[in-house]
C-alpha cells in the first residue's frame, strides 16, 4: 500500500457467500483493511463461475470477472468448513481478525460451529456482522433468499413498473451491491469506534429486506399520513412535472442501430419556461395547459408528447448538453459501454481502473466511489482461489509445513 489508509491495521474474515457480505467486505479493503476470504475448492462459491468469463477460460475457478471485481482487494484461503479441522482452522483465524462477515440465512453460521458466541470465546471483542434475508428474530427468521426477493418483499417491485403493468424486479440485484453492504460497512465502522471507545466487541445484525426498505423513499409516509398506498408510476414523479425518458437519435452499435434515450425533469415552472425556449416553443410556457405544475401534472401525457417529437431529431449527448446549459435537468441514458468509454465525467475521476490479474490478464474493476484527499485508495486484483494459503498457514497461524500438508491430505485445506 503507498499511503496508510484509514482501515490499515485492521483484518477482516470474509466468511461471504455470493454478493452482500464480500462486497461489504470489498469496502472494508478499499480502506485498507486486510480482508482474508475463506473459500473451498470442494465446493467453491458459485460466483467464481459468474459471467462474464474471461474468453478463453471457460471452467476456471479464477476467471470469472464478476468476482475478481466484487473480491478485489482480498486474500483467499482454501478451508474445508465441513470438516472438523477446518471449521478448527477458521476459529483460529477469527481469533486473530478485528471483523468477521457472512450471509448465510439465520442460524446457519451457528449449525457451522463459527457463530459470534463461539468467536467471541477466544476474542471477546471480535465483530461481526449476519446478513441474513429477514433478520436472525422474529416470525420470518427463517424466510431464505437473496436480493430479488428482499427487493419484492422490501416494497420496491410494488413501486417499478407503469401503473396498468404488473410490479417488476429493479432489473439488477443492485441491492446486493450498494444497499446493504453500505448500510453494513457503516455498522461497522461503529462497531470499531464504539470498541475503540469501550474494548468490546459487538454483534451486528443486518436484515437485508429492513434495508432495501429504505430505497422505497416516503412510500410508506404516504399512508401513515394520508391513508393512501402509493402506485406505480413509470418514469412520471408525484413532485416533477414532465418527467420521463425520451426518444433520441438511434445510432449504429455492433452491426444493428440502438434506440437512445434522455432522461428530463422538469422540477419547477421557472424549467418549464426554459425547456420551452430551448424546444423554440416560447408559447407553451404561458399556454394554459402547462402554465403551473398542477396544470401540467394534468396535461403530462400532452406535455410528454411534445417533448419527445423534439428529442427524437437530435443525438442524446446533444439534448443534454443543451438542456443543462438552460438549467434543465437532463441526462443521458447510458449503457456499460458508454459508462467506460463515452462518459466524460468518469473519464476524468478515473472510477474504473485496469489492474493486471494473474489468470486474466489487464481487466476493468469498479473502484470506489469517494476520494479522500489525504490518502488515494487502492484497487488490487481479485485472488485466485486459495493463492495466500501458504501466508495464512504458515506466516499468520505459525503451521509448519508438515502441518499444511496433513491438512491437505486429510482434507480439510482444499
Amino acid at each position: 500500500m503507498s499511503a496508510k489508509l484509514p482501515l490499515q491495521g485492521i483484518r477482516v474474515l470474509d466468511l461471504g457467500w455470493r454478493a452482500v457480505a464480500p462486497v461489504c467486505a470489498r469496502m472494508l479493503g478499499w480502506g485498507g483493511a486486510e480482508v482474508i476470504r475463506i473459500e473451498s475448492a470442494s465446493r467453491h462459491d458459485g460466483a467464481r463461475q459468474m459471467p462474464p468469463i474471461t474468453p478463453g477460460k471457460d471452467g476456471s475457478l479464477n476467471a470469472s470477472e464478476w468476482f475478481n471485481n466484487f473480491n478485489c482487494n482480498k486474500m483467499s484461503v482454501s478451508i474445508n468448513l465441513g470438516h472438523p479441522e477446518g471449521k478448527e482452522l477458521a476459529r483460529r483465524l477469527a481469533a486473530m481478525c478485528d471483523v468477521v462477515v457472512e450471509n448465510f440465512s439465520a442460524g446457519t453460521i451457528d449449525r457451522m460451529g463459527l457463530g459470534y458466541e463461539t468467536l467471541r470465546k477466544r476474542k471477546p471483542d471480535i465483530i461481526m456482522v449476519s446478513h441474513s434475508l429477514t433478520g436472525l428474530t422474529g416470525p420470518w427468521k427463517h424466510v431464505k433468499g437473496h436480493g430479488p426477493m428482499a427487493a419484492a418483499m422490501a416494497g420496491m417491485n410494488y413501486l417499478s413498473g407503469y401503473p396498468d403493468s404488473e410490479p417488476i424486479s429493479p432489473g439488477q440485484a443492485f441491492t446486493d451491491y450498494v444497499v446493504n453492504p453500505h448500510h453494513s460497512a457503516f455498522a461497522i465502522l461503529a462497531a470499531l469506534h464504539h470498541r475503540r471507545k469501550t474494548g468490546r466487541g459487538q454483534y451486528i445484525d443486518l436484515s437485508q429486506y429492513e434495508s432495501i426498505s429504505l430505497t422505497t423513499g416516503s412510500s410508506f409516509l404516504e399512508y401513515t399520513t394520508l391513508g393512501r398506498v402509493r402506485e406505480r408510476t413509470g418514469n412520471r414523479s408525484s413532485y416533477a412535472a414532465p418527467q420521463g425518458v425520451f426518444p433520441c437519435q438511434s445510432i449504429p452499435l455492433d452491426g444493428k442501430m440502438e434506440d437512445r434515450w434522455c432522461a428530463i425533469s422538469i422540477g419547477n415552472d421557472e424549467e418549464w419556461k426554459h425547456l420551452c425556449q430551448e424546444m423554440g416553443r416560447a408559447d407553451l410556457a404561458d399556454d394554459p395547459r402547462f402554465s403551473t405544475f398542477k396544470i401540467r401534472k394534468k396535461n403530462e401525457a400532452e406535455a410528454e408528447e411534445i417533448i419527445g417529437a423534439w428529442t427524437a431529431g437530435q443525438m442524446a449527448e446533444d439534448v443534454l448538453l443543451r438542456l443543462q446549459g438552460a438549467g434543465v435537468g437532463a441526462g443521458v441514458v447510458q449503457n456499460g459501454k458508454d459508462l467506460l468509454t463515452a462518459d466524460p465525467q468518469m473519464a476524468f475521476s478515473g472510477h474504473y481502473r485496469k489492474v493486471q490479474h494473474a489468470e486474466t490478464g489487464e481487466s476493468t474493476y469498479d473502484g470506489p466511489p469517494f476520494t479522500l484527499s489525504e490518502c488515494p485508495l487502492e484497487v488490487r486484483p481479485g485472488p485466485l482461489l486459495g493463492e495466500h494459503n501458504d501466508y495464512v498457514f504458515q506466516q499468520l497461524l505459525g503451521l509448519t509445513e508438515d502441518d499444511v500438508n496433513l491438512g491437505y491430505v486429510d482434507g480439510y485445506i482444499v
